[in-house]
């Protein structure tokens, strides 16, 4: 009697451990707690803050190219200058025109005044006064006529000349001098990037929780370059675009960046980090989580670490981690990884 209790007992035993061994081992965690302050990045391009094109503003041959590529220059110094032999000629036609007339005019003048004389005694009929006033209307208007042709010719003659239109650097020199260059053909593009302006796209929402509270995100913004590394200024976001992409759903924020080492130049991209307030909140790893129907769950283990799913809601998605508005407690355990083999209700066992 005694020797069959001993059998059941190692046989109640046996089943017992080999019911554990057959349960599936996986690694069990409590939610994280989330930081005060997270940063967002976003794709930006790079504008120098001040860039204009230079182009020819007159047909003819380029005589001269007086600075070279990547060269800084001042506003206001010489870069290029066309044959301006015709134009020249036409500015000093224009001030002839302007002497002759203006000596008519004083001719018409002096005459009227020696005819007012007659017509004060009754020598000389109205009818010829009026006519020399009309002369004189006449040669009045010529010699308008003869100061807008000089100030065109002189304006087509500054033409012949480009300068730079504020301090920066000269870019690549499109044409060459003896080049026979068309009216509006680009000669080069001169850029100030003393300062940059940096765009980046947001999302509705983001801008939404900016708009509602900018003292909490501030304007301050770093720039992250294309190697990976951060540019030692800090810059200022300083404008918002007011329409929001309807393709995308984003809207354009514009970020002041100092250049002083020239580093950033035109057309460069790299990415602004925006530091976010967080606040707190607990966190859980992306690869704990499963999706159904577009909501979000973990398996949740109760007291005999049986697994049910359980829906969190995330209030933001970092890099690997959700940042959760509900949905858990700090104490709570659920599975961290293999998910993808859990059932619900199965019994596990738990490894921390």
């Amino acid at each position: 009697m005694i020797r069959l209790s001993l059998l059941c007992l190692l046989a109640a035993a046996c089943s017992k451990h080999e019911s554990t061994e057959a349960l599936e081992v996986f690694p069990v965690t409590t939610p994280g707690q989330a930081g005060e302050l997270y940063e967002r990045e976003y794709v930006g391009e790079v504008n120098a803050v001040q860039r204009a094109e230079l182009r020819a503003r007159t047909r003819g041959v380029l005589e001269t190219v007086s600075v070279d590529e990547g060269r800084q220059v001042k506003a206001g110094q010489l870069l290029f200058s066309f044959a301006s032999r015709d134009l020249q000629q036409q500015v000093r036609k224009a001030r002839a025109a302007i002497a002759s007339a203006a000596a008519e005019l004083k001719a018409a003048e002096l005459e009227q005044q020696n005819l007012k004389v007659l017509f004060d005694r009754q020598v000389v009929s109205p009818a010829e006064m009026a006519r020399l006033e009309a002369k004189i209307q006449a040669l009045t208007a010529k010699l308008e006529e003869a100061r807008a042709d000089e100030g065109q010719a002189v304006i087509s003659l500054s033409y012949a000349e480009v300068r730079a239109p504020f301090d920066g650097v000269v870019n690549r020199i499109l044409k060459k001098a003896g080049s026979i260059v068309q009216e509006g053909d680009l000669l080069t593009t001169i850029t100030n990037a003393s300062e940059v302006l940096v765009y980046f796209r947001v999302s509705e929402n983001e801008y939404l929780d900016y708009a509602a509270n900018p003292d909490e995100h501030g304007k301050e913004v770093s720039f992250k370059l294309a190697d990976g590394t951060l540019l030692e200024s800090k810059g200022v976001i300083d404008t918002i675009e007011t329409e929001i992409d309807r393709g995308t759903g984003t809207l354009a924020f514009r970020a002041r960046f100092p250049n002083e080492k020239q580093l950033l130049k035109h057309g460069a991209s790299g990415k602004v980090v925006v530091t976010v307030p967080l606040k707190g909140g607990l966190t859980v790893p992306q690869k704990s989580t499963f999706e159904i129907q577009d909501h979000v769950y973990v398996y949740l283990l109760d007291e005999q670490n049986r697994a049910h799913a359980k829906r969190i809601i995330p209030r933001l998605r970092m890099d690997d981690t959700f940042v959760l508005e509900s949905g858990l407690q700090a104490s709570d355990r659920f599975i961290l990884e293999g998910i993808q083999k859990v059932k619900e209700g199965a019994t596990i066992v738990a490894r921390q």
